[in-house]
C-alpha cells in the first residue's frame, strides 16, 4: 500500500511539467484567437467591444456606500444593487453575445436590455429605496464613483451600439 502511494506521488511530481505545457499552449492558442479576433474588427467594433468589457466589470463593483459605528468604531459599509444579478448577468450576456457573435436578434436584444437597464438605472437614482437598497435612509448613502461610470459607460454602449449596426448596415449594402 505504501509502494502504491509513492508510486502515485512521483507519478504526480513528474506530470506537473506535462500538465504545465499543457495549459501554456492552451493559453497561447487563446491569446492567439483572440488575437487574430481583435485585428478583424474595425475600430468602432473595437470599441464597442471595450466598453461592453467595462461594463461588464463595473457592474461586479459594488455602487453605494455607508458609514455605519461599531463599538465607537466608524466604519464603511460597500454594498451593491438589489439588483445587481440583473445587471451582472445583463452585462455578462450582452458582452460576450455583442463582442463574440453577430445576428439580427443580437440587436433586438441588445437595445431590450440596454434600455430595460438604463431605465432602473435612472428609476433607480430617483428612487433608490425601491430598486437599490431597502434596508438604510437614502439620507445615509452615497453613491460611489462606479455607479456613475456605470450609468455613463451604459448610455455610451447604448449609443455606440446604435452607430455601430448603422455602420454595419452600410457596410453590408455596399457589399
Amino acid at each position: 500500500m505504501i509502494r502504491s502511494i509513492l508510486d502515485y506521488l512521483l507519478f504526480s511530481l513528474q506530470s506537473i511539467p506535462l500538465i504545465l505545457l499543457g495549459w501554456l499552449h492552451l493559453a497561447k492558442s487563446g491569446l492567439l484567437f483572440v488575437y487574430e479576433f481583435w485585428n478583424k474588427k474595425i475600430p468602432s467594433d473595437k470599441l464597442f467591444f471595450v466598453l461592453l468589457f467595462f461594463q461588464l466589470m463595473l457592474s461586479n463593483f459594488s455602487w453605494f456606500r455607508y458609514d455605519v459605528t461599531f463599538f465607537d468604531t466608524p466604519e464603511t459599509v460597500y454594498i451593491s444593487s438589489k439588483w445587481n444579478f440583473f445587471f451582472i448577468l445583463i452585462t455578462l450576456l450582452n458582452f460576450f453575445f455583442l463582442g463574440f457573435w453577430k445576428s439580427s436578434w443580437i440587436r433586438i436584444w441588445f437595445f431590450s436590455t440596454q434600455m430595460m437597464m438604463l431605465i432602473l438605472l435612472l428609476w433607480g437614482y430617483l428612487e433608490p429605496t425601491r430598486y437599490f437598497f431597502d434596508f438604510i435612509q437614502v439620507s445615509e448613502i452615497k453613491f460611489r464613483f462606479t455607479f456613475y461610470a456605470f450609468a455613463i459607460i451604459s448610455l455610451t454602449t447604448f449609443v455606440l451600439g446604435y452607430l455601430t449596426f448603422q455602420d454595419e448596415d452600410k457596410r453590408f449594402e455596399m457589399n
